[in-house]
């Protein structure tokens, strides 16, 4: 299965929300002045029926308790507006099939300055140099990244299969500076609104086979949560051999995260593409 998806993080532009054990209606902005007409309207139907006459009090009553919930609970709406920040996007064609598998380099020496390498092998040179100049743009620019700003997993689905996870963090610095700018800058048009913050961004997924023998368990046994690691191209030729694209510079990179699917939990980009998206 190849799977480069794009993931837009969002909420609802309606949905009820319980606090304090009492419902409130969370709205979208752009619902506000139809909000506020039904409620003119919901008022105006009030002030009419009062000059009804119900033949039983209690009745009578009912029909005004109801009235007066329905007018608070849509009195009491929480209003959102929205920003989205949109991650580097790729600027060529996404092709599944360039992306041939995951290859793992591991130094002969026991010299511990020498680290170990991990990445993505492709068809062609030039795809890779493409590929990676993306994951580069997630890092911005630089040749380190201490903040695991380009997110690699490694999923154990089952016996036989795993899956690789690319994708940029939506937790990026820049994520919250736009966020906290758009708040700053809109804090008087839009006083008393909560801020829905959309992320866009490019989820890049594929499946490779997985056993007793394979690569990544080495990688794993080998690469200690303490050490950093090389994450770098790679091109896989018509032979199968693989060789690293030495032209292009690696990245230092000290996170990467190993699970089985079911280890996963409900916040986590992974378990959301594999229900939502996988399973189609």
């Amino acid at each position: 299965m190849n799977k480069g998806k794009l993931k837009i993080k969002r909420k609802s532009l309606i949905s009820v929300r319980w606090q304090k054990h009492l419902p409130r209606l969370v709205i979208h902005e752009k619902y506000e002045k139809t909000t506020k007409w039904f409620l003119r309207i919901l008022t105006a139907f009030g002030i009419a029926s009062s000059v009804i006459a119900f033949p039983i009090w209690y009745i009578s009553l009912s029909f005004a308790i109801v009235l007066f919930l329905i007018e608070q609970f849509f009195e009491k709406s929480v209003f959102q507006y929205t920003t989205i920040y949109v991650q580097p996007m790729p600027d060529f064609t996404y092709d599944p099939e360039e992306w041939k598998a995951t290859a793992f380099a591991f130094p002969q020496d026991s010299d511990p300055s020498l680290l170990n390498v991990v990445g993505c092998a492709f068809a062609t040179e030039e795809y890779a140099h493409k590929f990676f100049k993306l994951l580069k743009a997630w890092n911005y620019g630089e040749a380190e990244d201490k903040n695991n700003n380009i997110c690699l997993s490694f999923i154990v689905e089952n016996e036989k299969e795993y899956s690789v996870y690319l994708y940029p963090n939506p937790k990026r610095k820049t994520v919250d500076q736009l966020f906290q700018e758009a708040e700053e800058f809109q804090k008087y048009e839009k006083y008393g609104k909560e801020h829905q913050r959309l992320i866009m961004q490019m989820i890049f997924c594929k499946i490779f086979p997985y056993g007793a023998n394979s690569q990544l368990n080495k990688f794993i046994e080998k690469q200690s949560l303490d050490r950093p690691f090389w994450l770098g191209p790679f091109i896989m030729k018509e032979n199968g051999e693989v060789e690293m694209v030495y032209s292009e510079g690696p990245i230092l990179k000290y996170h990467y995260k190993f699970k089985n699917r079911h280890e996963l939990n409900k916040n986590e980009i992974e378990y959301s593409h594999g229900k939502n998206i996988m399973k189609k």
